[in-house]
């Protein structure tokens, strides 16, 4: 039995630090350079994986060395591989991440070849039936959307984490994808700014109250970054504080921690919202503490023992 079964993006990062973002004509040198895991899916499952959790990825990448970094990586957490398919002379996906000082990153992201992608026919309803949540962030849009709607008519919850800001409208039929996949998804991962761009409010309040309108059984869980977090469902609206580390390093992956803690605390082992949020949220800030998106995961130990300072002590997990 499977707790979580996440579908969608793993890649290979390249995070380069530098003192500015580049312009036109320049040609910088950055002053660190990091390579690691990533991609929100490929994030999520290491996340969880990490906190106890038995979770598999499904996702395609190419037979190069990048690839059997992302395999060895992913493994080395814990993390059932067995569904992540090696293309054959293809390249692996990666992600270009330039980061600045002030915490602020651009990226560039170069995906696995069209046509190379994982098919919604290499998930069986086998696997689908073993998990307790069937995660995704829609890589590749349309297989994921069939693959969630096996879920769904099989029992499984679906957790949809969405990428809707401005840069992702050229995808094509990214926006009504989006809309079909919330149709059958239970529990809806988002920034605050995309939940703003896809509603076209102003404010997130107003936001939530729209999207519970139009999917009254959905569950909203919105990052924001220093001003915490937000849990809201039809019944319920609760907010879940930052909770500070000494020094942060980069806020890479930070969100993709947060919600493999609250879907594996809350639909697993059965926390209510708000001890789920208040542990996702340590989980958030603990992996800030190192470079890149995997490397400051912790473990469930280390976040109990950092909530413990807060004076927060939760369910026992054994």
């Amino acid at each position: 039995m499977l707790d979580i079964l996440a579908m969608g993006n793993v890649v290979r990062d390249m995070v380069a630090w530098v003192d500015r973002f580049p312009v036109a004509g320049d040609g910088l040198h950055p002053f660190k350079v990091l390579w690691s895991g990533g991609g929100m899916a490929g994030n999520l499952a290491h996340a969880v994986a990490r906190l106890g959790g038995k979770v598999a990825m499904v996702s395609a990448i190419g037979d190069d060395s990048w690839g059997d970094a992302i395999i060895k990586e992913l493994q080395s957490a814990g993390v059932n591989t067995n569904y992540v398919y090696r293309r054959l002379n293809t390249t692996s996906p990666i992600t270009i991440i330039l980061a600045v000082p002030s915490l602020d990153r651009s990226g560039l992201v170069f995906d696995i070849t069209p046509g190379m992608e994982i098919r919604a026919d290499e998930v069986s309803d086998e696997l689908l039936a073993s998990a307790r949540v069937f995660f995704t962030d829609m890589k590749p849009a349309i297989p994921t959307i069939q693959v969630a709607r096996r879920a769904k008519q099989l029992g499984v919850p679906v957790a949809f984490d969405m990428q809707m800001a401005a840069q992702h409208e050229n995808l094509p039929g990214h926006h009504e994808n989006i809309l079909e996949l919330l149709t059958i998804t239970d529990i809806f991962f988002s920034e605050e700014e995309n939940i703003l761009y896809f509603t076209g409010q102003e404010n997130l309040e107003d936001a939530i109250e729209e999207m519970l309108e139009r999917y009254p059984g959905i569950m909203l869980v919105t990052t924001r970054s220093l001003r915490g977090s937000l849990i809201a469902t039809s019944q319920a609206f609760i907010p879940i504080p930052v909770l500070r580390v000494p020094v942060v390093v980069d806020n890479i992956g930070a969100g993709d921690a947060y919600h493999g803690a609250f879907l594996y605390t809350h639909s697993v082992l059965g926390w209510n919202l708000e001890s789920a949020g208040v542990f996702a949220s340590a989980t958030a800030a603990l992996s800030c503490t190192k470079a890149g998106a995997r490397a400051g995961l912790p473990d469930m130990e280390t976040v109990i023992a950092f909530l413990l300072d807060f004076k927060i002590e939760f369910p026992d997990v054994n």
